[in-house]
C-alpha cells in the first residue's frame, strides 16, 4: 500500500467564559506536515485578532491509501 497526503486542518478552541462553553473555528487548506513552530505562530495569529482567548489547538492531517 502507498500512503498518500489528503490534506491538512487545524482546529483552534477558544474559552467563551461568559456561556461556559469552548468554541471551535476549522481552517482548511495547511501545508503537509506543518512543523510545531508554523502551527504556533499561525495559532498566535488567530489569537491575536480574535475577541476569546484560545486554550488549544489540533492539527488533523488525512491520507489516503492506494494499491
Amino acid at each position: 500500500m502507498h500512503k498518500e497526503w489528503k490534506e491538512s486542518k487545524i482546529g483552534i478552541y477558544f474559552e467563551d467564559a461568559e456561556n461556559e462553553k469552548s468554541v471551535r473555528r476549522s481552517f482548511n487548506g495547511v501545508i503537509q506536515s506543518p512543523t510545531d513552530e508554523q502551527v504556533t505562530q499561525f495559532t498566535e495569529a488567530i489569537d491575536a485578532v480574535s475577541d476569546l482567548p484560545s486554550s488549544h489547538t489540533i492539527l488533523v492531517e488525512e491520507y489516503r491509501y492506494n494499491d
